[in-house]
């Protein structure tokens, strides 16, 4: 079963006013167009931004974005050079390592190893996808300055401080997704069936664009661990701390998952904050 908010023909703001607060850092000033994911990560093509909602009910038309998908929501240090410089050329780096492999599982027409295991800089790229998440659907708060909660005041923290630790109470996963279609949703709760046989609810964001898929939890855990990963083993990493990770690319979940409830699951969503965008024709 899905829950989904009232409203649901409402149109995703992604361009917003040239002046506000920054959606990151909270400095009131000009303010710049973050691409949502960064620009080198084959997201160049026009699209259309939706909401995301039942297929029953699902609007005919988007918010056309030129030039890939865009939130004009950050000041120039946290678009430009926090993530610019500093975080979004490592998630860059490996997700041009294995878009053309991520394809090549999709189409079934090529030969490939079962698992690939790329060097990466775990602090850096899940800074970028921090960032991103902070940036995107988030034009509205541009005018009334950060909205606090639990799990964006951690996020917040750890991508403005470069020395700090992965959150405790937070966990990021992440798996293959060879899909143009990009999805992104804040503060979804999705229901498991724990290694107990209890339900539980997990809360967190949810971010997905080709070739990979992100899922960022809070004060839970994904139970679903034969199909993700944890991006980030040891939580006390340097920034510049280098580790392998796992690219299963013949066991690739659902294209759907995890935002499509199966069985007795739910989701619960806001359909402010659920977009999905498709290439625009």
């Amino acid at each position: 079963m899905a829950r989904y908010a009232k409203n649901l023909r409402k149109r995703i703001q992604n361009k917003g006013h040239k002046v506000g607060f920054c959606v990151i850092c909270g400095d009131k000033g000009s303010l710049s167009k973050d691409h949502v994911p960064p620009k080198g990560c084959n997201n160049l093509n026009d699209v259309e931004i939706m909401a995301l909602l039942p297929s029953e009910n699902s609007a005919k038309v988007g918010t056309t974005s030129q030039g890939g998908t865009h939130y004009r929501t950050l000041c120039g240090e946290c678009n430009n050079t926090r993530l610019g410089i500093y975080y979004d050329p490592a998630l860059i780096d490996l997700s041009n390592a294995i878009t053309a492999l991520a394809l090549g599982a999709k189409r079934q027409k090529v030969a490939l190893p079962q698992t690939i295991y790329p060097f990466i800089k775990p602090q850096r790229i899940a800074r970028a996808v921090v960032g991103h998440v902070l940036a995107g659907l988030a034009v509205e708060e541009t005018n009334q300055g950060l909205l606090s909660s639990p799990i964006s005041d951690s996020l917040r923290s750890y991508f403005l401080d470069e020395t700090a630790g992965f959150p405790e109470n937070l966990e990021i996963y992440y798996w293959l997704y060879p899909s143009r279609r990009q999805v992104l949703i804040k503060n979804v709760g999705k229901s498991l069936i724990n290694s107990a046989g209890k339900k539980e609810v997990v809360f967190g964001h949810i971010f997905k664009f080709l070739p990979l898929g992100f899922w960022l939890v809070f004060n839970g855990t994904n139970q679903e661990s034969d199909l993700v990963k944890p991006l980030i083993k040891d939580k006390r990493m340097a920034l510049d701390g280098v580790d392998q990770v796992e690219v299963d690319l013949h066991r690739v979940p659902p294209l759907d998952f995890p935002e499509e409830p199966k069985g007795n699951e739910f989701i619960a969503l806001n359909s402010d904050y659920a977009a999905h965008t498709r290439d625009k024709i």
